[in-house]
C-alpha cells in the first residue's frame, strides 16, 4: 500500500481535535437548523467513523469511545481515547477489493468491498460530520480557519478575503 490508512485516520483525529479545542463549551448544543445534530453530536460521531472504518480492516470488533457525558471534555476525551487506540492498533494491509464490510448507516444496510466502504463511505462520513462542526463553530462566531480544518492552509492573523 502506497499509503497509510491509519496515518490518515490519524491526521483527521488531530484536525478534528484541533478544531473541538477551539470551540466554547457553550457552542457544543448548537446546530444549523432544528431537525440537524448539534455540535456536541455531530463530533462525537466523526471520531466514531475513524474506528467503524478502521477495525474491520484488521479484523477488529469495532471499538467506541463515545462518552455518556455531554459537553466540550466528554468530546474531547472521545477524541483522545479513540486517537490512543488507533495509535496502538497494527497497520492495516493493502485494501481487498474481494473482501466485503457491512455497517449501518441511517436506515440503510451498507455491504461494500474495502476500498469503496473506506473511500466512498467512511471517509466522506467523517468528513461531513467534521465539517457540521467546523460550520456549526463558525456560524457561533468561532475563529476557524481553513488550516484548522485541514492543518496546510495559513492565513496571518485578521485575514478575511472579503
Amino acid at each position: 500500500m502506497n499509503h497509510s490508512i491509519k496515518k490518515m485516520f490519524q491526521r483527521y483525529l488531530s484536525q478534528l481535535d484541533t478544531i473541538v479545542a477551539k470551540i466554547p463549551p457553550e457552542t457544543f448544543t448548537s446546530s444549523l437548523a432544528d431537525d440537524m445534530f448539534n455540535l456536541e453530536t455531530n463530533a462525537k460521531i466523526a471520531a466514531n467513523f475513524i474506528l467503524r472504518g478502521y477495525c474491520p480492516l484488521i479484523n477488529r470488533k469495532v471499538a467506541s469511545f463515545t462518552k455518556e457525558e455531554s459537553g466540550k471534555a466528554a468530546v474531547q476525551a472521545q477524541i483522545t481515547e479513540t486517537a490512543n487506540y488507533l495509535d496502538d492498533l497494527p497497520e492495516a494491509q493493502q485494501l481487498d477489493a474481494t473482501r466485503h464490510l457491512r455497517d449501518k448507516a441511517g436506515f440503510s444496510e451498507v455491504d461494500l468491498p474495502e476500498p469503496e466502504f473506506i473511500y466512498h463511505y467512511i471517509i466522506p462520513n467523517f468528513l461531513f460530520h467534521a465539517s457540521m462542526v467546523y460550520a456549526i463553530a463558525r456560524a457561533n462566531g468561532v475563529k476557524l480557519s481553513k488550516g484548522d480544518y485541514d492543518g496546510i492552509h495559513s492565513y496571518p492573523a485578521g485575514f478575511c478575503f472579503l
